[in-house]
């Protein structure tokens, strides 16, 4: 596949919502199944975006995941 097709593919982050701590949200929120914003169980997401995030010397860009359509905490 031509990298212009993998490019369009990928989702974009939403923009003028500042992304949280990362070192402030949960399990669940960090791998995708909870909003990083509000912490509910997502069912219709949308990325708000990638944070570097580090696990003991391990430092690892994490994409944090939102409520669709937007909660109230965004």
């Amino acid at each position: 596949m031509s990298e212009d097709f993998l490019a369009a593919q990928r989702p974009v982050a939403l923009r003028g919502i500042e992304l949280p701590d990362p070192d402030t949200l949960t399990g669940p929120q960090l791998e995708g199944w909870h909003c990083a914003l509000c912490g509910r169980r997502l069912y219709a997401d949308q990325l708000l975006g990638t944070v570097e995030w580090t696990c003991g010397n391990r430092p690892q860009e994490v994409e944090l995941w939102v409520c669709r359509p937007l909660c109230r905490e965004a």
